[in-house]
């Protein structure tokens, strides 16, 4: 695919690529890391006997020579774009994830798994064993099988053994009382985007995140709206604190339940659609530039 890039916009068709995470800082616990490795291509596959022709490589190659490359932070423009030809378009969410029911509970919950989140549980120290003395306590929206000991509880907590659909997502992270978004401090991390706060926020699901850049944007968003629609921890003791102060509140939970929503009403995917289409345009024009510019030979 990458490779095509440069025979398509040597036939005037403009190219956009659209890119969410720093695939080249994948932490090496997670199962892509060796999917997407660049030593790793051409390497058999001994399930399905076929070479792998995967890398991280092509990537970064098919960006260089895109005539766009769009991003859903800035952190990723210094990856991907270094060139100069990207452009930030922040993620915002489908219509499904709007209106859906929330029932109140101081039930801590963590809409991820292990494996696309490796160590970032490690961020919480042993904030959830102190809150959770009872695994039941705690719930995971996805595979739970080694969450147990990565939060430091004494054994697995409940969760989902299929994989979740993504239409019936929200409904699922709906039923969390409260939201938990660790994130360690790693540059795969520093990319990523604010789209975890904003599911739980469009939810209505109150949350404690940890102060990664995306996330705190997210968050000032909302105090530039009158709405404070989450909290930050970086300590486990800060943990600890911020979810204590939620299970016991309920009033504090519907507050910033519900200036969440408001915040996340503004970050619908449809009436936003013309963020891409203006992008798409614009490497339209700017092929059609190229394309006609004249050949100058020394």
């Amino acid at each position: 695919m990458a490779e095509a890039i440069p025979i398509m916009r040597a036939r005037g068709i403009a190219v956009v690529v659209d890119v969410d995470d720093d695939l080249t800082s994948i932490h090496p616990s997670n199962p892509a890391y060796r999917g997407y490795h660049p030593r790793n291509q051409w390497v058999i596959d001994r399930k399905n006997g076929e070479y792998s022709r995967n890398s991280w490589h092509h990537l970064v190659a098919a960006c260089r020579e895109a005539t766009l490359v769009t991003v859903s932070t800035p952190a990723l423009l210094d990856v991907y774009a270094r060139q100069g030809q990207g452009k930030v378009i922040f993620n915002h969410l489908p219509s499904h994830y709007y209106g859906v029911d929330h029932v109140d509970s101081d039930r801590i919950g963590w809409p991820a798994s292990l494996v696309s989140h490796p160590d970032d549980p490690s961020a919480m120290g042993g904030a959830m064993a102190r809150l959770c003395a009872d695994p039941g306590a705690f719930q995971v929206v996805g595979d739970p099988t080694g969450c147990g000991y990565a939060f430091g509880l004494v054994r697995d907590p409940s969760g989902h053994d299929r994989i979740i659909d993504l239409y019936d997502w929200p409904d699922e992270v709906a039923r969390l009382g409260i939201g938990v978004a660790p994130l360690a401090d790693t540059k795969f991390n520093r990319c990523k985007s604010w789209l975890k706060p904003l599911e739980l926020s469009a939810l209505g699901v109150p949350w404690v995140a940890s102060p990664r850049a995306e996330y705190e944007r997210l968050y000032k968003r909302g105090l530039k709206s009158g709405y404070v629609i989450g909290a930050f921890a970086d300590t486990p003791r800060r943990w600890y604190q911020e979810l204590n102060k939620l299970q016991r509140n309920p009033e504090l939970r519907a507050e910033r339940a519900a200036g969440a929503r408001e915040v996340a009403e503004g970050l619908r995917l449809e009436p936003n659609a013309w963020r891409w289409l203006e992008v798409w345009h614009s490497a339209y024009d700017l092929e059609r530039r190229r394309v006609r510019a004249p050949v100058v030979i020394a």
